[in-house]
């Protein structure tokens, strides 16, 4: 009976360790075949485009639009009077008085070497003279004047300005002043001679 007893036991042990040898890691399987590629997604749908910005503000008329005379020497009639004018310009067909700016200077010599500028209208408080322009009719056009009157009634030979230029600026405040156009321009006029040169690059 013992002899069976020892026997089962050793039976026990023997399986108990085949047991344990066949859990034990064995080495890793071969890698497996790559798997079938997904199924790409729907693309989504574009945006709706955005709004367009608002339009910038147009800048000054460019050098190429202005146009400018060289310096004209003063040539009113000879002698002395009391009321004188002189022709700047014959045609003015391209002025617009309800849209476009013009501007006249004259300059009056301090010295040898230096000129002062002014715009006209120009009053020479001194001598009593008053210098002034005037667009008239002239064979069908605008003509372009330089006028001189005296306010004390008394002669004169106008002979403070040396030479006159004038500056027609499209787009500009107009010379009309009831024209709505006024209302929404760059007043040039209120500019000095120096900072209508610089703007639009006129040489001297």
């Amino acid at each position: 009976m013992k002899a069976i007893t020892n026997l089962v036991k050793g039976m026990m042990i023997v399986m108990v360790s085949l047991l344990i040898f066949s859990c034990s890691d064995g080495e890793d399987g071969a890698i497996g075949p790559a798997g079938q590629n997904g199924i790409d997604g729907i693309d989504g749908t574009n945006g709706t485009d955005g709004n367009d910005g608002a339009d910038g503000v147009d800048g000054p008329p460019g050098t190429a639009n202005v146009i400018y005379s060289d310096w004209i020497p003063a040539d009113f009639p000879g002698g002395i009077d009391s009321d004188k004018s002189m022709l700047l310009l014959s045609s003015l067909t391209a002025f617009d008085k309800d849209t476009d700016a013009i501007l006249v200077y004259g300059r009056n010599p301090a010295n040898a070497l230096f000129f002062n500028v002014y715009e006209l209208p120009y009053f020479n408080v001194d001598n009593e003279e008053f210098y002034g322009i005037e667009m008239g009719e002239g064979t069908g056009f605008e003509s372009l004047r330089v006028r001189g009157q005296t306010t004390d009634g008394l002669l004169k030979a106008f002979s403070f300005f040396d030479d006159f230029r004038y500056v027609i600026i499209p787009g500009g405040v107009s010379t009309n002043p009831t024209s709505s156009a006024t209302k929404s321009s760059v007043d040039y006029s209120s500019m000095s001679y120096e900072e209508v040169k610089t703007l639009f690059n006129i040489p001297e």
